[in-house]
């Protein structure tokens, strides 16, 4: 697909506002030395090229076919491309699904055409579209785009679904000269999606052929995606990718709107973009927070050296920039370095008395080029440091492009990261081009470069631990499904009862504390007989998923008196609710008091499982503790959940008060995962509260939802 030795463009033209027009000058242009073929219906030849009325009457099979006609004629010339016997073909046509109805039953016929003639690996027709901007391959090079060109060869990858925002990046690399090796658009991805191109990238490494001095010895992909066909694929190739390379993505879709109600506890807070950004992490790619962000991270990975820390020095000839960058820097998760004394003494031997020899320094107003290069040279030595910033600001005396020269030698000199900040306007435009020239990133707003700073530092943070949490994550997927799953097979219902639960936790290895359904009040004594006082009673039913809302749970109950009481209370509410026979009075040992945890799940239809952690009981609706994994979880990254968690603090032993043993929550969410992938029927599921006290962990209540 993306090295042809041969094109043929359906839908060449000679007419310069056509976009079979546009599409042929770029191939030309882009220096492609293979075969084109041009078919056109009445010319004979377009720019000096002979042409072909009919795809049958090519002299050869060409390896890549590019469709550049109206989307109802689309189907009838990809037939006759196939029968051919080429296997790569590009749509640039709009008017599929994008257009509504008429367009998507077209979309349909298409992707039936692409099926019909891949029946194994052999006879696979690859497409690209419909609705594309085709692709650039500098490295060839070939440009089978009807965007602007840019031949400027680097490191950076592209891939988008939008061709309007290819154009906008196209331009971008332009003005700030940046190359690029591939730039792929997906357009509707009714065939070739994302998944497939990042493989392409992950099997082709380019590293070798992209790498020149000044830039980061990566190769970075930058994704924009409105969609994501297939989470867990996407997952598993981006991870490979990251543990070499930066991903960072941007994908619109952070609004209220798209997070849908649920109604478990676990699916109520476990929102769409939530589940999301647990799946980006877990597959160590950056998220983009705008365009801004997305081209601030493309120039900063092509450039730049990741750093080895979140360390960072500050450089600055004015006071009040330097200020705000520290606040900057903070709120980013990085961290000003402190200065040893060797460090703060040298900087004192260079600068005069009124300067800063603290970060972040201040070199003051009227800093030359060469009090700049003392104060960089000095902390680019500092093993302490693991980035430089450099804040300038256009004052009278600013030697503002001999400076930028200074930065871009002492970079390519010492290798350490060097972010730049250049604050005004047509006065340090020059200065920008020359730190260009050095490819070293530069930015007008200081609060920007600390943001790239600190996802170039996260990103090295993702790859350093991609291959730790990888261990361990070997779900042990029963062979069959808990019996009581199984039983519903038969049936419509979604939610199961109390009781259910119970049995299914036991299945899976999980402590929960005695219970029965008791059909009556001797039932409920005979039980007490046999395990004692304390005891609960809860409504269990599957109309109830929320029994403490409504009154559904009794608890220390610890007299036969206050069992008689509570018994009759559940069984008037039973009377008023639907006459199933689903609805019984469920007896459970209650649990010695301890600290209160929930654990859950929701099944997300792009990424599958999503583990959810935090505080429970009434605090799952009173604190904001989410904390949410991709399953399988790793031990390592179950350790990390519950240490980001709020409620950790509790576990750990609050202002004196004693800890709880951690191990025995690592423990339960394993079983718990594992049970979530051994029965593929559940939906959502959350048991709330554990209970984690001195005598052990327990699942005292659960929900379950199936699909």
């Amino acid at each position: 697909m993306f090295y042809p030795k041969s094109i043929a463009l359906v839908g060449a033209s000679s007419d310069k506002k056509k976009l079979g027009s546009i599409v042929l000058k770029n191939i030309i242009d882009s220096g492609f030395r293979g075969e084109i073929f041009p078919l056109n219906l009445t010319a004979t030849t377009i720019s000096g090229l002979k042409t072909y009325k009919d795809y049958a009457d090519l002299p050869s099979i060409p390896d890549l076919a590019l469709i550049a006609i109206p989307a109802k004629f689309v189907l009838e010339v990809l037939e006759k491309i196939i029968q051919k016997g080429t296997k790569n073909v590009v749509i640039f046509s709009a008017g599929f699904k994008e257009a509504g109805s008429e367009g998507l039953a077209l979309e349909q016929k298409l992707l039936e055409i692409i099926k019909k003639n891949s029946i194994d690996a052999s006879t696979k027709i690859n497409v690209l579209g419909p609705n594309c901007l085709g692709f650039v391959n500098n490295l060839y090079p070939v440009n089978v785009t009807f965007g602007q060109p840019v031949n400027k060869k680097g490191n950076l990858r592209f891939i988008s679904q939008s061709g309007a925002i290819a154009s906008s990046v196209f331009d971008w690399a332009e003005y700030n000269e940046i190359g690029f090796s591939e730039f792929i658009t997906l357009g509707n991805k009714t065939d070739l999606n994302e998944n497939n191109i990042l493989k392409y990238c992950y099997d082709n490494d380019i590293t070798s052929q992209t790498q020149e001095k000044g830039t980061s010895g990566l190769v970075p992909i930058g994704m924009y995606l409105e969609s994501i066909i297939d989470g867990k694929e996407f997952i598993n190739i981006s991870k490979k990718i990251s543990a070499k390379n930066p991903l960072f993505l941007l994908k619109p879709g952070k609004s209220n709107e798209s997070k849908k109600a649920m109604q478990s506890h676990t699916g109520s807070i476990a929102g769409e973009d939530y589940v999301l950004d647990v799946a980006l992490k877990k597959a160590g790619i950056i998220r983009c927070d705008g365009i801004e962000d997305f081209f601030d991270l493309a120039k900063v990975f092509a450039w730049e050296k990741i750093p080895k820390g979140r360390n960072i020095a500050i450089v600055s000839n004015a006071g009040g920039p330097a200020v705000l960058s520290s606040d900057f820097v903070a709120s980013e998760g990085l961290q000003l370095v402190r200065f040893d004394e060797e460090t703060r003494n040298e900087l004192e031997m260079y600068l005069p008395r009124a300067a800063s020899i603290f970060n972040p320094v201040d070199v003051l107003g009227d800093a030359l080029a060469e009090r700049y290069e003392s104060a960089i040279k000095t902390l680019i030595i500092d093993d302490d440091v693991h980035s430089l910033m450099i804040i300038l600001t256009p004052q009278v005396m600013t030697q503002i492009e001999k400076t930028a020269e200074m930065i871009g030698r002492l970079s390519f000199e010492y290798g350490k990261p060097i972010i730049c900040s250049f604050i005004g306007g047509s006065h340090i435009a020059k200065g920008e081009k020359v730190l260009n020239k050095f490819k070293i990133p530069s930015f007008r707003y200081p609060e920007r470069a600390v943001k790239a700073i600190a996802k170039m530092s996260q990103w090295g943070e993702y790859r350093d631990t991609l291959n730790i949490n990888s261990e361990n994550q070997n779900l042990e997927v029963d062979s069959g499904f808990s019996e009581v799953l199984l039983q519903q097979n038969t049936t419509d219902r979604k939610n199961m009862d109390s009781f259910e639960v119970n049995q299914i936790l036991k299945t899976h290895g999980i402590n929960t504390s005695p219970t029965a359904k008791c059909v009556n009040i001797d039932a409920a004594k005979l039980f007490v007989q046999e395990n004692n006082f304390p005891v609960v009673l809860k409504i269990s039913s599957p109309q109830m998923l929320h029994k403490s809302d409504e009154g559904g749970v009794i608890v220390g109950i610890d007299s036969v008196e206050k069992l008689e009481e509570a018994f009759g209370s559940l069984q008037k509410i039973i009377l008023n609710m639907d006459k199933s026979g689903l609805n019984t009075i469920q007896i459970q040992k209650q649990v010695a008091k301890g600290l209160e945890l929930i654990i859950g799940s929701k099944k997300d239809m792009v990424f599958g499982n999503i583990l959810m952690f935090g505080a429970g009981g009434v605090l799952a609706n009173l604190i904001e503790d989410r904390n949410l994994g991709l399953i399988p979880l790793s031990k390592t990254e179950i350790i990390t959940l519950i240490k980001n968690s709020k409620v950790n603090k509790l576990i750990e032993g609050y202002r004196g008060e004693k800890g709880y043993d951690s191990e025995k929550i690592v423990d339960l969410i394993l079983k718990f995962q594992n049970m979530i992938a051994s029965n593929p029927k559940i939906s959502e599921a959350d048991i709330n509260p554990v209970i984690l006290n001195d005598d052990g962990i327990w699942a005292v209540d659960g929900k379950m939802i199936l699909i």
